[in-house]
């Protein structure tokens, strides 16, 4: 369940603070952020239950500086802060999805129909899009598996031939620790 705050601050800038899969994210120092799935569905003829099948896509867009963008996709595996019937499950659910193809094709879907999104709501692409898969694994000693997804995720998005557009995309996975090292100005807290 995601929760949205905008509380008005002087001029035309809002708080942002965002929770997804449990993770709190406080976006205010970005130039603008928004949650992908509630900005499709204030489309007109949007459905909420339908809203992401068509362009399947990221959880955020941080507009992080006037050329460059981050465009975040969350997950959390951490027992702790799952529904106690699905906590067992957590491990193997974990396993699973990082070890898949498939879930890294998912991953290369939801990149892709944002970019369709962007091009189809009139909107400019950034110049530079830093695709972050912050993947919350259930045990500290997953988090050397996380960096090998995201790496996977890279080689499929990546075409086999370096195109000039290919550099202006940067995949990564990573931890919420590691999201709190090296984006400080964004906090993440899980609740």
């Amino acid at each position: 369940m995601t929760e949205n705050y905008h509380a008005p601050q002087e001029g035309p800038a809002t708080v942002s603070v965002f929770v997804e899969s449990n993770i709190k994210f406080d976006f205010t120092q970005a130039s603008s952020a928004f949650e992908y799935q509630t900005e499709l569905a204030s489309l007109t003829g949007a459905s909420a239950t339908t809203r992401n099948t068509f362009w399947p896509g990221i959880d955020f867009h941080i507009q992080d500086t006037e050329t460059s963008a981050i465009w975040l996709e969350v997950k959390n595996w951490d027992p702790a802060y799952i529904e106690p019937e699905r906590r067992s499950d957590s491990q193997q659910s974990f396993l699973s999805k990082i070890n898949s193809n498939a879930f890294a094709r998912e991953m290369r879907e939801k990149f892709l129909g944002t970019s369709a999104f962007f091009a189809w709501a009139g909107r400019k692409l950034p110049d530079n899009v830093h695709y972050l898969l912050m993947f919350e694994p259930p045990q500290p000693l997953d988090s050397a598996l996380v960096l090998a997804f995201g790496h996977k995720v890279k080689q499929i998005l990546s075409p086999p031939k370096l195109l000039p557009w290919c550099n202006r995309i940067n995949v990564c996975a990573l931890t919420l620790s590691d999201w709190n090292k090296r984006y400080p100005d964004y906090t993440a807290v899980k609740l």
